[in-house]
């Protein structure tokens, strides 16, 4: 509990429901032409919440451009900043690749800042991808890499304690998940299916991250597949969008056919 004895996750939704009231507030304001809030005791008492949550999501809208503080003037709606690539490194979503591998390919100054790993019981959505049963133990395994000593990403996977009957060797794990299945276990590895949205920065991951809460976050689930089509770690994958950005190829429908169809063709 938070000294006020509001939970963290308490207080986040709180600030969360201020953020979204000051958006619906900001929209109103544009179609009327005017392109400043009012200052922040009147927005307390509009919004009917205290001047710290105030603060925390005008904080929250900061960071993600859709406000700018002036000293002296007050708070100018401006709208959603433009994301620049400028020193961002791209990681191509379409090849199976650890982390450290694109940041030592990049040139780029990296470190791993921070390992965890817990031995906990599985969910039941992890329970079905890997064919355990809920509460059947599994890994847990968080690994926190920074650029130029700043953190840019947040790697999150979950591991069965088990491989082809023998025990996962889990105390070898220094680098990426996959370079472990492949030096360390020697499990081929043949698919990673992917799925990438952009969220809010919030929470642990937000202060990790060194993040303002509502920040933009780029997040990637991934699901990596071992020979026999077998789930063998569900990741989920959070990067700083200006510091990882992802890439991918894609090859028209048509070509892809037609190569198939003349590979299946008799000489």
């Amino acid at each position: 509990m938070t000294t006020s004895g509001v939970s963290a996750a308490g207080r986040s939704s709180l600030v969360n429901e201020v953020t979204a009231k000051l958006r619906a507030l900001m929209a109103e304001h544009r179609t009327r032409g005017s392109d400043r809030l009012p200052p922040e005791k009147e927005l307390s008492e509009m919004l009917g919440t205290s001047r710290g949550t105030l603060r925390e999501a005008l904080a929250a809208l900061e960071a993600a451009g859709e406000i700018e503080r002036r000293r002296r003037v007050g708070t100018l709606i401006t709208g959603p900043r433009e994301l620049s690539l400028g020193d961002a490194i791209a990681y191509p979503i379409d090849y199976i690749c650890s982390v450290s591998g694109i940041l030592g390919a990049s040139g780029a100054a990296h470190a791993v800042r921070r390992v965890s790993v817990h031995r906990e019981a599985v969910d039941d959505a992890n329970a079905t991808a890997f064919g355990l049963r809920t509460g059947d133990p599994v890994f847990r395994v968080s690994r926190t890499y920074e650029i130029d000593g700043e953190p840019a990403a947040l790697i999150e996977h979950t591991l069965p304690t088990r491989l082809n009957g023998d025990e996962v060797r889990i105390n070898a794990l220094t680098d990426g998940v996959t370079t472990f299945f492949r030096e360390v276990e020697h499990v081929p590895l043949i698919r990673s299916d992917h799925a990438a949205t952009a969220v809010s920065a919030a929470g642990a991951v937000a202060t990790e991250l060194d993040m303002a809460p509502g920040a933009p976050l780029l997040v990637v689930h991934c699901h990596l597949f071992t020979e026999g089509e077998r789930v063998i770690a569900v990741g989920r994958l959070s990067f700083r969008p200006d510091r990882l950005y992802l890439t991918s190829s894609a090859h028209p429908r048509e070509s892809a056919l037609e190569s198939t169809s003349e590979a299946a063709r008799p000489n």
